[in-house]
């Protein structure tokens, strides 16, 4: 009986062993771009961004992924006044993977996003804090080398559109970033 337990075991450690990984988890930093444009004045400003994300890939090209983005905070300032904005994301998108070699591959998704800004406002005295929720459609591009069947690094653009619509403003969200993927 142990002997067939145990051969058992072998067994399917040996095909998840030369099984391709399908499932991933990434963790990745940047430079996060927000864009704000009312009433014709356009003003840009980025902080930090950091990202986690999950997968599957059901097929060598083709998956899934839901993911949470952090854009850090923005913040525009005149004449003693102030507009502070901290959106996060998640999303949820199909995923493409092109491989030029067993290592080097292309990436794309093409999603929906959640996001939720809190935006601050301060004038003198004056101060009020809001939150605007928006659903956006949400692509992204980028590149991935694979030092490992299981470990690879990867650099992606990602573009998240108008995350807040509002009052004859928008504000516009995008982010460049860098990190690794573990399979599994």
């Amino acid at each position: 009986m142990k002997r067939i337990i145990a051969a058992t075991i072998a067994a399917i450690s040996c095909n998840v062993a030369l099984a391709d990984p399908a499932s991933y988890v990434s963790a990745s930093v940047g430079s996060a771009e927000q864009k704000l444009s009312v009433d014709g004045l356009h003003v840009t400003d980025s902080d930090t961004a950091f990202q986690i994300a999950g997968g599957y890939r059901y097929t060598p090209n083709f998956g899934v992924e839901v993911g949470y983005t952090n854009f850090g905070t923005a913040t525009i300032a005149a004449a003693g006044a102030s507009v502070s904005a901290k959106p996060q994301s998640v999303h949820l998108a199909a995923t493409g993977t092109w491989n030029l070699t067993p290592e080097f591959a292309f990436t794309g998704k093409l999603g929906i996003a959640r996001t939720s800004t809190k935006i601050n406002e301060r004038d003198g005295t004056f101060s009020d804090s809001s939150t605007e929720k928006k659903t956006s459609l949400m692509y992204g591009i980028g590149v991935s080398y694979a030092f490992t069947p299981v470990l690879a690094a990867v650099a992606e653009y990602q573009d998240f559109g108008k995350i807040i619509d509002r009052d004859g403003g928008t504000l516009k969200a995008h982010v460049v970033s860098a990190g690794i993927r573990f399979s599994f």
